[in-house]
């Protein structure tokens, strides 16, 4: 009789089975077959970088009051590096830019913010990134 016959035929087969079911469920919830990319290896270093020098052209339009200028580097930020957009990374923008963003968008729906025709819509893109949305 041999290692794999008979009754230990039967419950490797069932482990096996066992093991391709709970594979599929993880498949089935994550959607997607790919291994999750975390940390570093999540953005290659050229768009790290292209990020922090959009980021500083952002901080520098918004400071001279310059709304959609800021919006659209920021977004671009974002695109780069989504992890800037993730409340759970250490590279998140930050509470203080989400309440900024958050009077953007009021202001821009109000009037209250002369900007042009692209200012609501990357504004939007960063609110849908931030609480989880697409993009």
């Amino acid at each position: 009789m041999g290692a794999l016959e008979g009754r230990k035929l039967t419950v490797m087969a069932l482990l096996l089975a066992a093991a391709a079911a709970a594979g599929a469920g993880r498949v089935g919830a994550v959607g997607h077959f790919s291994v999750p990319v975390t940390g570093e290896a999540a953005c290659a270093p050229e768009d790290v970088a292209r990020s922090l020098s959009l980021l500083v052209q952002a901080r520098e339009a918004e400071r001279r009051g310059e709304v959609a200028g800021a919006l659209s580097r920021y977004r671009a930020a974002v695109a780069a590096d989504p992890r800037l957009a993730d409340r759970k990374d250490p590279r998140f923008l930050g509470p203080s830019f989400e309440r900024r963003l958050n009077e953007w968008i009021a202001g821009l729906k109000g009037g209250r913010i002369p900007a042009g025709t692209s200012a609501l819509p990357d504004a939007s893109y960063l609110f849908r990134r931030m609480y989880g949305g697409c993009g």
